[in-house]
């Protein structure tokens, strides 16, 4: 029961929340996972999250960029396009 509580106050969180901090948590948590399993102690726990959240981050702000760059393109299309509508009237 905690762990259906707590799995769904995390996905609630995350709701909210772009693709580099989704991805700094994840990573956080894949990392710790892998240090612990690697290293077998506290240290080496932290150091996989730690380094897990960072690269998390950085592979979930580029996608944050690659879609702003896709929403911004869109948009231009559409301008460009009621320009050329309003031309032709």
């Amino acid at each position: 029961m905690k762990c259906s509580l707590v799995l769904g106050g995390l996905l609630l969180f995350a709701a909210g929340c772009n693709n580099a901090q989704v991805g700094a948590g994840a990573g956080a948590g894949i990392g710790a996972l892998a240090g612990q399993a690697i290293g077998r102690n506290t240290s080496s726990t932290l150091i996989g999250a730690g380094a897990g959240a960072a690269a998390g981050y950085v592979v979930g702000n580029e996608m944050d960029k690659q879609k702003a760059e896709q929403d911004r393109q869109r948009m231009q299309r559409e301008i460009d396009d009621n320009r050329y509508r309003s031309n032709e009237e």
